[in-house]
């Protein structure tokens, strides 16, 4: 096992990096692998600034810490197939580590930082294009399925009946085989891609109270209604601000992390050694 870097006396091994890629896409880049040796030492700069500022971990909380990764899908942010090669030493060490880096952000940054409603007011002016509710339309439904004969020229000579909503409302009741029959074949609303790509291709192709003509998909032969749609359009502040407020001061807080551990990096340059030079 090599030994490819140092923080002051902590080793990272090739382990160690290999654990901290499989977290990460694009394994095959070195880029890839310099950026998770990059998150490996600002955790061990972090891990030494929590140990002299007395940070310590109880056994209590050791332990609350490992039911809680018991009930991970993905403990430490690991697959639980890497999590298995770990030692009983390793799992614990790192699960400690873990806790008291956690511990020492967090005294880094207030538990609420205040935000002024003028800031608020100001980000979401300047951001108003990604505050935007995508367009999404209410459509309903005849389904011609397959299972019947000719499925094809049935739909075609019902489309012909259908010259209005309440024909088509009358028609779905008892001609179509979709179970929203039952509801005029109301489909509800949906965004693009939450149907069939068949339906979803017409349904936003079409116009407010247009009623299309029979088209096929692997289910049968399908005649849509639109009976409502709303475009893009921007969400008033009054309905995001709350939610805004809980982002601002999460950005606030990896502000002040990454602040942190630029000024760790600079302060203990000479504390830090990269054995292997294309990782550096």
């Amino acid at each position: 096992m090599q030994i490819i870097a140092k923080v002051f006396e902590i080793e990272i091994s090739t382990r160690d990096l290999d654990r901290e890629c499989s977290k990460i896409q694009d394994l095959e880049l070195i880029f890839g692998r310099k950026s998770a040796l990059k998150r490996l030492i600002d955790r061990c700069l972090l891990y030494v600034k929590a140990v002299e500022s007395g940070i310590h971990v109880s056994d209590l909380e050791y332990e609350n810490a490992m039911l809680e990764l018991i009930e991970q899908e993905e403990p430490l942010g690991l697959s639980s197939e890497i999590v298995k090669e770990l030692s009983a030493g390793e799992l614990e060490m790192l699960i400690r580590r873990q806790i008291m880096v956690k511990k020492f952000v967090k005294s880094l940054c207030p538990q609420d930082i205040p935000i002024s409603s003028q800031k608020l007011q100001e980000f979401y002016e300047e951001s108003k294009e990604i505050f935007q509710s995508s367009e999404r339309v209410r459509c309903s439904h005849i389904l011609v399925s397959n299972k019947n004969g000719d499925a094809k020229n049935k739909a075609v000579k019902l489309r012909e009946l259908i010259h209005s909503a309440a024909d088509f409302n009358s028609y779905s009741k008892v001609c179509s085989d979709c179970p929203s029959n039952a509801s005029c074949g109301d489909l509800g609303w949906f965004h693009k891609g939450k149907m069939i790509p068949e339906i979803d291709l017409v349904a936003f192709s079409m116009q407010k109270g247009e009623i299309s003509q029979p088209f096929s998909s692997d289910y049968g032969y399908h005649i849509l209604m639109l009976t409502d749609r709303k475009d893009f359009q921007t969400i008033p502040f009054d309905d995001i601000k709350d939610s805004l407020y809980a982002r601002l001061q999460q950005i606030e807080k990896e502000y002040i992390i990454s602040r942190m551990v630029k000024d760790l990096r600079e302060q203990y340059a000479s504390k830090i050694t990269i054995l292997l030079p294309e990782l550096t």
